[in-house]
């Protein structure tokens, strides 16, 4: 039998009580004293949608995917749907906006599913971004003029908000390349390649466990495909496919909804004994340890 979930997980509206004039769907912004709309979740949980965190002269520690990140100042954080955190943090001022998967198939620029690929990139991108003085007002602004669109919702409203969720994200794009030397968030042939190899995994990284698989499905060699990897970003194809599936393979066994051998099934481990193995040499310790150890006191 299923143990009881340790962690909920948040759907855009859960918790909300303040409603805006004409319902807008798959998006929610918020100010921080917005009491209606912010929700203070200082504990574990997870969400079905993306979030987008402008923290003013903030202070504290956010936990995300079983890592910590301390902050102290202007900060920016990403937020995807299925990852585990809890944010810590001094009262501060700032912005939650909220949207839905939908946003990245509303039919916006072409460039919309690269966009949120490279920022919200569970497997590589870098959750937190500290802000200068100019970065935050600019983001501070554009926030608040989302902000107003979305307290006077009519029927134009919502491609009108996805308009500006996309020139946000762009802005906040524009500050990572800046303080970031990523080759992969260049354009290009390479970063496209890589773009592919990314998408095959997070839908196949449950039964394809070998390079080969994905090499074949993009047409190249599993060294060729090594090679493009670690030039893009220092790491191996292998590498990705481990860390995938050990990330899932953690958030699986925090949630405690399963069995260590069902979560190994879930993964595609037929052998629970070698899914510990695997397990155990990649993080030092066993699944029934970490679940252990991770859950919240």
């Amino acid at each position: 039998m299923n143990m009881r979930p340790a962690i909920p997980q948040h759907r855009i509206n859960d918790g909300v009580t303040t409603t805006v004039s004409v319902p807008v769907k798959h998006v929610l912004i918020a100010a921080f004293d917005d009491t209606g709309k912010i929700m203070p979740r200082q504990y574990p949980h997870r969400h079905t949608y993306y979030e987008v965190l402008l923290l003013h002269n903030s202070k504290g520690i956010h936990a995300i995917d079983f890592n910590t990140y301390p902050f102290d100042g202007a900060v920016v954080f990403l937020l995807s749907p299925e990852q585990v955190h809890q944010l810590d943090r001094e009262a501060t001022t700032g912005y939650s906006l909220k949207f839905d998967p939908s946003f990245f198939s509303s039919g916006n620029d072409p460039d919309s599913q690269l966009l949120g690929h490279f920022l919200f990139d569970n497997m590589q991108a870098y959750p937190v971004i500290p802000l200068e003085p100019a970065d935050l007002a600019r983001l501070e602004k554009l926030m608040g003029i989302a902000r107003d669109e979305y307290e006077q919702a009519n029927e134009d409203t919502t491609p009108i908000l996805f308009s500006y969720i996309r020139v946000l994200l762009m802005e906040i794009m524009r500050i990572r390349r800046r303080q970031l030397s990523e080759p992969h968030l260049l354009p290009g042939q390479p970063q496209t390649q890589l773009l592919q190899f990314k998408q095959l995994l997070h839908r196949h990284f449950r039964e394809l466990h070998e390079v080969q698989d994905y090499a074949s499905q993009l047409h190249v060699s599993p060294r060729q495909l090594n090679a493009l990897t670690q030039k893009l970003t220092g790491k191996t194809a292998g590498a990705f496919i481990k860390e995938r599936i050990l990330l899932e393979a953690k958030r699986l066994l925090f949630l405690n909804e399963l069995t260590v051998k069902e979560v190994g099934y879930q993964l595609g481990f037929d052998d629970p004994a070698y899914f510990t193995r695997f397990f155990k040499k990649n993080t030092g310790q066993s699944p029934q340890q970490f679940r252990e150890t991770s859950q919240p006191a």
